[in-house]
């Protein structure tokens, strides 16, 4: 009786082992997999989301109207300035609501104007029916529910990506504020008077009454002026080189000249005309 039993138990054991190892060599150090053992599946950065809502949503659909001087709300969408225009933006239309509240697609007016469900003005695009497809509207929502990341900018180098007004832009008079973006993080510390100057056409220099990174928006200065801006000609000048110089939070000082070299200073001109900005 005993006999059997001891070779049942020997060959249980043979059996046995062989699939312990299988199972270890499965797991190997646990590296790819979650909480729960199940595989890790990494996606795209989020990014790429805001890349890809340019490529498919804002260049070829909303920066038909949402563009230059004239766009509906001072919201430029093309790709220079649509980042900077929405994220931690509050709503002109609803004040109360940023554009885009990083992590609350619900609470993003953009969502709401998309979606349709905003309280005040048209579901957008405005030209529509027909309206974004759903695909398109998810692609917005994951992307502020991640976080709204901004894309990907080059570490090593400060440089300026756009201004409003636009070099050679025509404003309407009354212009009270200048905004300049940039391609990476500017040190807040060193925006104002020593780093951005404004002068006029007969080279007189034009007093802010504030210089500010705002809050949530640390590619951006934003230019207050002391007293709305006549008609004229006038030259922005934001300084990489003199005493002070601008530079981001890493210590990269403004390619202001585009050289692809630290230093220099960016200088843009445009007009204020008593007719229609163009």
């Amino acid at each position: 009786m005993s006999e059997p039993a001891t070779n049942y138990m020997g060959g249980q054991r043979f059996l046995i082992l062989p699939v312990i190892l299988l199972l270890g060599a499965c797991a190997g150090n646990g590296e790819g997999l979650d909480a729960n053992g199940d595989p890790i599946t990494v996606g795209p950065p989020a990014n790429s989301d805001f890349e890809e809502i340019q490529a498919t949503i804002f260049t070829p659909i909303c920066s038909t109207c949402h563009i230059g001087a004239g766009a509906p709300q001072g919201m430029r969408l093309d790709a220079a300035n649509s980042y900077a225009m929405i994220v931690n933006v509050p709503s002109s239309e609803v004040p109360g609501l940023m554009r885009v509240n990083p992590g609350n697609p619900d609470a993003s007016y953009l969502v709401q104007k998309i979606e349709g469900n905003a309280a005040v003005g048209v579901r957008m695009p405005a030209n529509g029916p027909p309206y974004l497809p759903q695909d398109r509207i998810d692609l917005v929502r994951r992307w502020i529910a991640a976080g709204a990341p901004a894309p990907a900018a080059v570490s090593n180098k400060l440089t300026v990506a756009s201004t409003i007004p636009a070099p050679a832009e025509i404003a309407s008079v009354g212009l009270s504020r200048l905004t300049v973006i940039f391609a990476g993080d500017v040190d807040a510390t060193l925006a104002g008077a020593n780093t951005f100057e404004l002068r006029d056409g007969g080279d007189m220099p034009v007093p802010f009454a504030n210089v500010s990174v705002p809050l949530g928006r640390p590619n951006v200065v934003e230019l207050t002026l002391a007293r709305p801006l006549p008609p004229g000609s006038y030259q922005l000048e934001v300084r990489g080189e003199g005493p002070v110089a601008l530079a981001d939070n890493a210590g990269h000082v403004l390619d202001g000249d585009a050289d692809g070299t630290a230093g220099g200073n960016y200088l843009m001109s445009f007009d204020v005309s008593a007719g229609e900005s163009r």
